[in-house]
């Protein structure tokens, strides 16, 4: 999902969040889409879809061996 967010693929309200709170400082959004129930099911499952780039790499990381068992059952 971060990925997505990042890359600024399917919305910029990141970019709008930040420049409401950092930029301008006016505390005041303009979300695209405006309310909450405009979003459709679609759009939150690309948002959790992999990254569709063939120049894009998924973070790789070690193997934990100091975890406790029981969260190394839930990876």
């Amino acid at each position: 999902m971060v990925c997505h967010v990042t890359r600024i693929e399917f919305s910029k309200d990141v970019v709008e969040g930040c420049r409401s709170i950092l930029i301008d400082k006016d505390r005041n959004p303009k979300w695209e889409p405006s309310r909450l129930e405009l979003i459709r099911d679609d759009d939150v499952d690309r948002y959790f879809s992999k990254v569709d780039d063939e120049d894009w790499e998924d973070l790789k990381l070690p193997p934990r061996s100091n975890l406790p068992r029981y969260a190394i059952a839930k990876l």
